[in-house]
């Protein structure tokens, strides 16, 4: 039994949970003012053909992704999604698929609640 010289491609993910981030950010003004805490998990998936290759995507670089997202006053959490969606997808060619899920921690609802989020997946065509 020897190599077919079939070459295989590989599906693989990388991501981050839970990163803690600090914004102000929020459909009221008041919200925005204040600023909470925020949480971002980063799904990325892409594809390899050889066993030994290393991701094509650098942690430290999402975070700062994720911290810049937040540098910046913004009305609604699904803008923040999507713009960081949008912005990894730019940064490295070699993903293909990309979800992202932005926490609101105890959102102001009247009633308690460990958070609110807002959910994106984007895809390469």
């Amino acid at each position: 039994m020897g190599s077919t010289g079939q070459v295989h491609t590989t599906r693989r993910a990388v991501g981050l949970s839970g990163v803690e981030v600090y914004g102000h950010v929020g459909y009221f003004p008041e919200e925005r003012k204040m600023g909470r805490l925020f949480r971002v998990d980063a799904y990325l998936e892409y594809s390899v053909s050889e066993v030994g290759d290393s991701p094509p995507v650098d942690y430290r670089e999402v975070a700062s992704l994720i911290r810049e997202a937040f540098s910046r006053e913004g009305i609604l959490i699904e803008h923040i999604a999507q713009q960081l969606a949008d912005a990894i997808l730019e940064r490295w060619g070699a993903v293909d698929r990309v979800q992202i899920r932005v926490y609101k921690i105890h959102p102001p609802i009247g009633i308690l609640a460990e958070s609110a989020y807002a959910y994106v997946e984007m895809a390469r065509k």
